[in-house]
């Protein structure tokens, strides 16, 4: 077995809503790190095999950021139908990402990636309760995912569960409060939907210092405070 690990820094790409779980060398894993619908590759730091299910660690070197490794147990083949999935998926052919993906679960179904990559694949072509199943699945596997977090708070918003959509954002910022995405979208769901102008402007705010190049973020942040007169 292998460790399996994600690795976040605390300035990123990261498009608004999307970013796939993909797999690298050595059945690295790292969540999200996207632009213009593609993945792009972060630094991984090999390291041994865990004896925790779990494991999350920090930065060294005053880094902000963290590294998450899980152990797997994925064989080869498992991997490559993975890492297929995951180009399925930038290129829009969900369908057939989907059928990867389940055979993938089904050699490795203890390993959070596909079933969160399953998830946004069955969103993405309407199938919403099957992608609330896997987000489930991987949070009972790792209850503090990020990505899976982030994921179900997008699932909740389009349901129309916005305080189900706030706690989970707020579940994953607790725990991981370095993984920009869910302060932009806790902000969005703020903004439009609950109406809490203050919490917007915060998450706004946090995530425009970790991504400062969102020009769209930053002429929000602007109305926000004019609104709420802080000019």
């Amino acid at each position: 077995m292998q460790g399996m690990h994600i690795k976040m820094f605390r300035r990123f790409k990261t498009r608004p809503h999307v970013g796939f779980v993909v797999l690298v060398a050595a059945l690295a894993v790292f969540a999200g790190c996207v632009t213009d619908g593609k993945v792009k590759p972060a630094l991984v730091v090999q390291k041994p095999s865990m004896a925790k299910a779990h494991s999350v660690e920090r930065l060294e070197d005053g880094r902000e950021g963290f590294i998450i490794m899980e152990v797997s147990q994925m064989d080869e083949a498992s991997r490559r139908y993975f890492e297929r999935a995951v180009a399925m998926l930038n290129d829009k052919e969900y369908g057939q990402a989907i059928d990867l993906l389940e055979k993938v679960i089904e050699q490795s179904p203890g390993v959070t990636a596909p079933y969160i990559d399953m998830a946004i694949a069955c969103e993405q072509v309407g199938k919403l309760e099957q992608a609330e199943e896997h987000l489930k699945t991987a949070l009972r596997l790792f209850p503090e995912h990020p990505v899976a977090c982030n994921e179900y708070g997008l699932l909740y918003r389009k349901t129309g569960r916005f305080a189900e959509a706030r706690a989970i954002y707020e579940k994953a910022i607790a725990h991981f409060p370095d993984y920009y995405p869910v302060h932009r979208n806790l902000g969005i769901l703020c903004d439009l939907y609950l109406n809490d102008l203050a919490c917007a402007l915060e998450h706004y705010e946090m995530y425009s210092e970790a991504w400062p190049v969102d020009k769209q973020v930053k002429s929000w942040i602007a109305d926000l405070r004019a609104r709420l007169g802080r000019n």
